[in-house]
């Protein structure tokens, strides 16, 4: 067969299938030796290792040597497992084969040998790395060659286990094993990797030309971000917890001139004051002028931030803490004020998500209604959702939004009567349907529409969720609303949540 031809029919095959069942991929593979050496380049595109069902006598199996170099653009290579290292030396073997690898994620519960840092600083395609719950110990003798620099870094410290708002969860936090495992209480807080950090920011990132960074300020302190030097910052994630500190979020980013997202999503620490965004000195308050998407958690001060921001289109305020505390959202009138701020500059928000206390009410809508007239996507979660006595019609709700043209998903926690939720025939669900429906047909602008409601995740567990409908029209007219699959926001996105 063409070489041109096998490539061209695997190439088919992948956009349809690679994503959800590779095995139509391997099976094409297997027809002929053009199509299975045209293929490679997608089997062997994302690789894990160890595979917990790979292994002999003599340990865990490595990939054949001659497929390292097939890893390509859309490549992530894993490191993993609770064992101690014997077969690294496998990879760092074969790292120097991976001609055209770029992504590099690290997760392993020990300290990476000094052997396999060198051999990944190498890597002259490498722009991406990531190190998960990993312990760090980097010399800051390591000499990274001049070629190799990447452009997203994200480092997770050992332990960091948060949740935002009351919904959903990655389900090994919600595991005892997860908080006893001996490693994590061993590395949890290591002064080591503070250190590190600092090294793999300067060094092995090389702050001059990331693009994303994220990463936690139980590692680094404000103080030492600032002193680097950030050109081609573009997205900044900050994680950890907040502390109060002698400087100022904006110290940072005054070192950040092509900043346009920022996210800070810190966990509230009983006792401590918020983090500053601002601060005393406002010299540098012009750069929060350039952010267009800009993420807070209820652990910031947010005053003099929203005078400043006139060129937002996207503003996430959310509830964070450690797991398996459940945080306290931003009551009614902290809410309130945050709208005041916004008033006193321009607003071109575009999608805005909330995280509430208290219960919504119509005049909450009619302010953000009024506020940002121009917004496509809302968002109004109860941090802890409970159902109970509505005061409001739907009506008055719906009477809010009507004056926002451009209003296409909407996502809101009005209140219905208790149910009894073992009842068959769901009326909890019937009741958000004719809801959702109500609200369609009033607002013709609508194309989403989602109703939060409270659900079992086990005997005496519970999360917040979301019932959500695509609306599908017939002209003027709602013909049917078809139920999405149940979606959540998977830490540190904040902005679209994704199926699970």
């Amino acid at each position: 067969m063409d070489t041109d031809v096998a490539l061209a029919l695997v190439k088919e095959a992948a956009a349809v299938y690679a994503s959800t069942d590779m095995g139509v991929v391997l099976s094409l593979a297997c027809t002929c030796r053009a199509i299975r050496h045209a293929a490679l380049g997608v089997v062997f595109a994302s690789v894990r290792w160890p595979h917990a069902g790979k292994y002999d006598e003599e340990g865990l199996l490595f990939f054949r040597w001659g497929c390292g170099g097939f890893s390509d653009g859309s490549s992530w290579y894993y490191v993993g497992g609770d064992y101690n290292p014997r077969h690294v030396d496998k990879l760092v073997g074969a790292l120097p084969g991976m001609r055209a690898l770029t992504s590099f994620y690290l997760h392993c519960p020990f300290f990476p040998p000094n052997a396999l840092v060198n051999a990944l600083v190498e890597v002259r395609t490498l722009r991406e790395l990531t190190i998960c719950e990993t312990p760090l110990s980097i010399s800051s003798s390591l000499r990274v060659p001049e070629e190799v620099y990447l452009e997203r870094l994200c480092v997770v410290p050992v332990g960091e286990a948060v949740r935002v708002g009351d919904g959903p969860v990655e389900g090994r936090y919600g595991e005892r094993t997860y908080y006893v495992r001996e490693y994590r209480k061993k590395y949890r807080n290591d002064v080591l990797a503070r250190d590190a950090v600092m090294v793999v920011l300067e060094e092995v990132g090389k702050a001059a030309r990331l693009r994303h960074v994220q990463v936690s300020l139980d590692l680094c302190t404000l103080g030492a971000l600032a002193e680097l030097e950030w050109p081609a910052m573009e997205t900044l994630v900050l994680t950890g917890h907040a502390r109060r500190s002698s400087g100022a979020v904006l110290d940072v980013l005054a070192r950040m001139p092509r900043l346009c997202e920022l996210r800070l999503l810190l966990a509230k620490v009983k006792g401590e004051a918020a983090m500053r965004i601002v601060g005393d000195q406002r010299a540098n308050a012009g750069v929060l002028r350039q952010l267009r998407w800009l993420a807070v958690s209820n652990a910031c001060e947010l005053g003099g931030v929203f005078c400043h921001t006139t060129g937002l289109e996207r503003l996430a305020v959310l509830a964070i803490i450690d797991m398996p505390r459940v945080p306290i959202a931003m009551g009614r009138a902290e809410i309130e004020r945050v709208l005041r701020d916004l008033a006193s500059a321009p607003c071109r928000l575009k999608r805005l998500r909330l995280m509430i206390e208290d219960k919504v009410n119509p005049d909450l809508c009619s302010g953000i209604a009024a506020l940002c007239p121009g917004l496509e996507a809302l968002e109004i979660e109860l941090c802890g959702y409970h159902d109970g006595k509505s005061i409001h019609a739907w009506e008055e709700f719906s009477d809010a939004f009507v004056r926002m043209a451009g209003l296409r998903e909407l996502r809101i926690c009005i209140q219905f009567p208790e149910f009894d939720e073992m009842d068959t025939y769901e009326p909890w669900r019937a009741a958000r349907v004719e809801c959702a429906t109500y609200l369609a047909g009033r607002i013709a602008s609508l194309e989403r529409v989602g109703l939060e409601y409270r659900k079992r995740t086990g005997t005496h567990r519970f999360e917040d969720s979301w019932l959500e409908f695509d609306v599908e029209r017939d002209g003027a007219r709602v013909a049917k609303l078809v139920e999405c699959a149940p979606t959540w926001y998977p830490f540190p996105d904040v902005w679209f949540p994704v199926e699970y």
